[in-house]
């Protein structure tokens, strides 16, 4: 049997909670050299129960003016805190759902047409009659996009979804959308430039190996941002040999069996909108 009294309160107590949307998100890096503070509203939603728009105060810094395009940007960077005070009227129905946390799992910074995500969770605390949602979260990996002309800008999300916390169980999910109407704030910008400086390097300038047998060779290659990403070819002349991906910049570069004969090849790093291509050789003497 449905308890009308304790779901109606749940929903009250859910909708309450989309207040944590309206936190101060601070980004918090070394060497810092600039801020911004932007304000976004969103409506919230509880399907077709619960809908409100609530304001979303974002402060946010970047540790660089720019960062090399197409590049892996590294997981716990950016560390994230936010901050939201809930209304003492609703305070009461948190504690008595027995509501003690939020998550936003999905939170995500739109960089270009790449995009960050920063996933926040935290506790609801209640000291001299006051109580606020204390989260923190760290960015997870992504890939920074092409090379732009002009800075790119760091926004807020579209959506995002909010959880609240009973102990380890969620207890309700809210669809937080930008408000109709508004337009996702920018925090700050940022550019991103194409990786110049690369290479690609074999393990040895000359292979002898008998004829029947597969020629591999062992190829490294390195760009501003390692690990490179992508893939290597190997060719003679307008004869394509074989070609092998990239992982943690190396790669076995497989030709298949060669005639007898000494063989002039060329290994080229591939490149890309964001990674320039580079160039080297190796000689392959094919024995009886």
């Amino acid at each position: 049997m449905i308890n009308l009294s304790r779901t109606a309160r749940r929903v009250a107590v859910a909708a309450t909670s989309a207040a944590v949307a309206g936190t101060a998100l601070v980004g918090a890096t070394t060497g810092t050299a600039h801020a911004a503070t932007v304000t976004t509203d969103y409506t919230c939603s509880l399907g077709t129960l619960y809908s409100g728009t609530f304001p979303l105060t974002v402060t946010g810094d970047l540790p660089v003016d720019q960062y090399w395009a197409g590049a892996a940007v590294p997981a716990g960077l950016l560390n994230v805190t936010a901050k939201a005070t809930v209304p003492a009227d609703a305070a009461g129905l948190l504690a008595a759902a027995g509501v003690d946390g939020a998550e936003a799992r999905d939170f995500a910074f739109e960089v270009g047409t790449a995009s960050a995500p920063v996933p926040l969770a935290g506790d609801f605390t209640t000291e001299n009659n006051v109580t606020t949602w204390n989260g923190a979260g760290k960015n997870g990996t992504f890939v920074t996009p092409n090379p732009t002309s002009a800075p790119v800008a760091v926004v807020l999300p579209d959506a995002f979804t909010l959880t609240t916390k009973q102990g380890d169980e969620d207890s309700a999910e809210l669809a937080c959308t930008v408000a109709e109407g508004v337009t996702p704030g920018t925090v700050d910008t940022i550019g991103f430039i194409k990786q110049t400086d690369t290479s690609v390097a074999v393990a040895k300038k000359t292979i002898k190996v008998k004829k029947g047998k597969a020629v591999v060779v062992p190829v490294t290659a390195t760009s501003n941002a390692a690990p490179t990403l992508g893939k290597v070819v190997a060719t003679k002349g307008a004869k394509k040999l074989g070609q092998a991906t990239l992982k943690n910049s190396k790669a076995n570069l497989k030709l298949g069996k060669l005639p007898v004969g000494t063989h002039k090849v060329v290994v080229k790093l591939v490149g890309t909108p964001a990674l320039q291509a580079a160039t080297t050789k190796v000689t392959i003497k094919v024995v009886k």
